[in-house]
C-alpha cells in the first residue's frame, strides 16, 4: 500500500452560515476538499445539528472498527428529500489512519444536478481537534468554520 504524506495534502471542511430562519433554522454551505476534488452542498438545519458528531469524533476511534456519522437527508431514488449529505468517519488501516468519506447530493435535476463522493485522509488525533471545535462553534454568532486535515 502506497504511504500518503499528510502534510502536503490541502484538506478541509469549511461550514458557512449563509441564512437564519424565523423558526431558527439555518442555511448552511459546506465545502470539503481532499486535494484532488472539492464540492459544494447547501442544506438546512438547526444551529446544533453538528453537536453528537463532534462529541463522537472528540475521542475517535475508540476501537479499529469506530465509525461516526453525520447525515443530512437520505439518499436513493425513493427519498423525498431536497439534498443529501453524509460524512463518515472511519479508520482505514490497523495503525488508525483515518478517513472522512464525504457523499454530496443536490438531487437536482439536469442540468443542475450535483453528485459528489470522495475522501480525506487524516490522522485520529486531527479528527480530534474537529471535533473540539466544531463542539465549541456557535453558527449563531460565527458565520463561518474551518478546519484543515
Amino acid at each position: 500500500m502506497q504511504e500518503i504524506n499528510f502534510e502536503n495534502l490541502e484538506q478541509y471542511i469549511k461550514i458557512s452560515v449563509i441564512y437564519i430562519d424565523d423558526d431558527e433554522s439555518l442555511q448552511f454551505q459546506i465545502e470539503v476538499c481532499n486535494d484532488s476534488c472539492k464540492s459544494i452542498l447547501e442544506f438546512y438545519h438547526y444551529a446544533d445539528c453538528f453537536q453528537e458528531f463532534a462529541k463522537g469524533l472528540t475521542d475517535f476511534p475508540k476501537s479499529i472498527k469506530d465509525t461516526i456519522i453525520f447525515q443530512v437527508g437520505e439518499d436513493g431514488v425513493e427519498s423525498n428529500w431536497a439534498y443529501f449529505l453524509k460524512l463518515k468517519v472511519y479508520c482505514y488501516e490497523p495503525n488508525g489512519h483515518s478517513a472522512i468519506y464525504v457523499i454530496m447530493d443536490n438531487r437536482g435535476s439536469e442540468p443542475t444536478r450535483h453528485r459528489s463522493e470522495f475522501s480525506l485522509t487524516t490522522l485520529p488525533a486531527s479528527l480530534n481537534l474537529l471535533g473540539k471545535q466544531l463542539l465549541s462553534w456557535n453558527p449563531k454568532t460565527e458565520k463561518i468554520f474551518e478546519w484543515s486535515a
